[in-house]
């Protein structure tokens, strides 16, 4: 059916006329019937959303919250492509609905802070308009808000489309997360208490600016008194659109970008008054947002101009947040790709990029053997091209490491050996040690890669008080413990 025809059928089932403010191309339906009653207001932003603005708008229609309770604010950033009839339909049918019409402003963030400062609501949720709420979601969300008192909530997230989601973030519900936890998600889909907003005139940056979500809910986290994850239900699902026109999808320019980077960082810098964690913080903020940019499917694919373009920039960030006593907490590969950006050389980062994938060798455990002194340990290294292989031993707690050089067995490409002596095995007292493999080429190092068993592999018995197994992922472990 086409688009007018479906307009026209939706026009049926109304109450009240759908286009009565259309005369104005800034119209504003007015207050919502809730406006004054609603303990949560739904803040879209609608720029040429459809087909899947009426997902969003029918899953709110579903909710099970009183209408009273809740309210949508959509802002129609000018549309061109009939979103704003189509909420205009809606509004007209749900008096808990308001649409206000605004000439194009091109970024989310201007749309968002009208939508603010139309609310009266306790808590405000930052939805966008090509994604959709489970039908429980306000409810449980403002009653778990409200019982225990959260200034921002963060529901758990569903992806649609392709689109990923951090799932080990919503794996179970945390009163009060940690703040370094919960930085990981800058996105904007969370619900806030409307009050922490106004009264640190906190707003979106209403020109093209990326990642101007992450330096509102970086703000957001650090006046939190309670922020919270609730993981008991599937609450919103985010989508990425099949026409690849979501904002996240467009091209990234560097500088803009790094720019916007350096905003979270003082934000975090000078927003937290543990300045030791306020640098880690950081640290975090650096290697998700700047490094995954030296990904060799992704770095490698650029022009030589956006790669010199990339490490100039991020090379000024590192001057600036990134000290070389805070680059030494970096595991590899991220601590190498670090020096090459302080040092700006563009060549070694490629040279490195090209070598990442036969510096991560998948690694087998093919054969374990107690000895009188020690244990015997070989491992199969395939996919890699490495000139020095170590194992190391790590306790589970994280507090003692080993480090094994590994000899080739017989000069075989893919196959090496160690020998893990009592005496250094028994510095992990009563712990539980796991096993990964270095692989090192042309003076660098790559990832830390988890041994598992081969499937072909009987492990031996328990040895004294030494039980090497299988974890349920398949990776090798020993139990150390007496």
């Amino acid at each position: 059916m086409a688009i007018r025809d479906r307009l026209a059928a939706l026009r049926r089932d109304v109450r009240r006329p759908a286009f009565a403010h259309m005369a104005n191309v800034n119209g504003d339906s007015g207050p919502s019937g809730s406006a004054a009653t609603a303990e949560v207001s739904v803040i879209v932003p609608v720029y040429n959303a459809m087909p899947y603005l009426t997902e969003l708008l029918n899953s709110l229609e579903a909710q099970d919250l009183d209408p009273s309770l809740f309210e949508l604010i959509a802002v129609d950033d000018g549309s061109t492509d009939f979103s704003g009839e189509i909420l205009d339909v809606y509004a007209a049918r749900n008096k808990n609905f308001r649409v206000i019409h605004q000439e194009n402003s091109g970024w989310p963030g201007k749309p968002r802070n009208v939508g603010m400062a139309a609310s009266q609501a306790q808590y405000v949720f930052f939805c966008d308009a090509d994604d959709r709420l489970g039908p429980q979601a306000l409810r449980r969300m403002i009653d778990f808000a409200i019982e225990n008192n959260v200034d921002v909530l963060v529901p758990k997230m569903v992806g649609i489309g392709g689109r990923r989601v951090q799932a080990a973030l919503f794996e179970r519900t945390v009163k009060d997360v940690d703040l370094r936890e919960i930085l990981r998600s800058l996105s904007p889909q969370k619900m806030v208490r409307r009050e922490l907003l106004v009264k640190n005139g906190i707003r979106f940056h209403e020109d093209k600016v990326r990642l101007e979500d992450g330096m509102v809910m970086s703000q957001c986290y650090l006046l939190s008194h309670r922020t919270s994850i609730l993981a008991d239900y599937d609450y919103y699902y985010i989508r990425t659109r099949e026409d690849g026109a979501n904002i996240s999808s467009t091209p990234t320019i560097p500088e803009g970008y790094t720019w916007s980077v350096g905003e979270i960082a003082r934000i975090l810098t000078e927003g937290d008054k543990d300045a030791g964690q306020a640098k880690l913080l950081v640290l975090d903020l650096f290697r998700r947002k700047c490094l995954r940019v030296y990904e060799p499917q992704r770095f490698l694919k650029f022009s030589s101009e956006i790669q010199q373009r990339w490490m100039a920039a991020h090379a000024d960030f590192v001057d600036r947040y990134i000290p070389e006593d805070l680059e030494a907490q970096l595991v590899t590969p991220f601590k190498q790709k670090t020096q090459f950006i302080r040092n700006r050389d563009v060549a070694g980062m490629l040279e490195y990029c090209k070598l990442e994938g036969s510096l991560q060798p998948t690694a087998r455990a093919t054969g374990i053997a107690f000895s009188a002194s020690g244990v015997a340990m070989e491992v199969s290294l395939e996919h890699g091209d490495m000139d020095t292989i170590d194992l190391l031993v790590r306790s589970r707690d994280g507090g003692i490491e080993r480090s094994f050089r590994m000899l080739r067995v017989d000069n075989q490409l893919s196959q090496f050996r160690a020998e893990l002596p009592y005496s250094q095995l028994d510095d992990f007292p009563s712990a539980i040690v796991d096993f990964f493999t270095e692989a090192s080429s042309r003076g660098m190092t790559g990832k830390l890669q988890r041994v598992t068993v081969d499937e072909q592999l009987d492990l031996p018995e328990q040895r004294d008080h030494r039980r090497p197994y299988a974890t349920i992922h398949g990776s090798l472990s020993l139990d150390l413990r007496r």
